[in-house]
């Protein structure tokens, strides 16, 4: 019933592909450093992303200071996270390792300049991530959260980071929940989330149908989620 409904809503809705977009080259995450694949084609719930292709270590980071923090004390912890050594660790070619500790120098000062510019703390976690650390990627992006807590962009990038790479998947969704919350039109997230379910957060596989449909009601003309639903349906057959 519920695979005939939505087909009716398929032949019935307009064809419109909604994406969104950054205005900056920082497009860096999955979100990151691809950053944000908001723009690549739709594929099925487990074939976007595999959550056991890349594995890391378990990463916590305290996040439970209020944005309501005091500038001294917002930059006294941005100093600290900036201090943060540069220790690569992802198998990177010489040439590419130099390129993303080059780049994570850059972010480092002008974060020095201005630690309140969201835009170096996501490409600071981006670069962060692409040498392997995953603990360095999540301070930036948390710190981010803290300055922006009604950004949507840093909450993505924790979500993808902490389910494609830390493995940590109860912390991966509360982020992707959050960077729903602040922006309904994340369609990745929705996507993301699904893959999840799906492929390795299996307890939560009976949840797939909810999010992309949550997804839907928040952007019913969106192709990417309505594939991703179609997909699911034509699975259970």
């Amino acid at each position: 019933m519920k695979r005939n409904l939505f087909l009716g809503l398929l032949a019935l809705t307009a064809v419109i592909a909604v994406s969104w977009y950054f205005d900056r080259d920082w497009k860096l995450s999955r979100s990151s450093v691809q950053p944000s694949a908001a723009n690549q084609p739709s594929v099925s719930v487990a074939e976007e992303k595999n959550p056991e292709k890349e594995v890391g270590e378990k990463v916590v980071v305290k996040n439970d200071s209020p944005a309501s923090e005091s500038k001294e004390a917002l930059k006294a912890m941005a100093a600290e996270i900036i201090s943060r050594p540069i220790m690569a660790s992802a198998p990177l070619a010489e040439i590419d390792r130099k390129r993303a500790e080059g780049k994570i120098k850059e972010m480092i000062d002008l974060i020095k300049i201005d630690y309140d510019n969201i835009y170096p703390w996501y490409d600071l976690g981006a670069y962060r991530r692409v040498i392997g650390d995953f603990e360095g990627a999540a301070e930036a992006w948390a710190f981010g959260t803290l300055i922006r807590p009604k950004d949507y962009i840093g909450y993505q990038n924790l979500g993808d980071l902490y389910g494609f790479y830390v493995k940590d998947y109860p912390k991966s969704e509360e982020n992707y929940f959050k960077s729903i919350q602040n922006n309904p039109q994340n369609i990745q997230a929705y996507l993301d989330l699904a893959i999840i379910y799906e492929s390795v957060y299996k307890e939560k596989s009976d949840q797939i149908e909810s999010i992309l449909l949550r997804g839907l009601m928040a952007n019913p003309d969106n192709l990417r989620l309505k594939s991703a639903l179609e997909n699911y349906y034509s699975k259970l057959e």
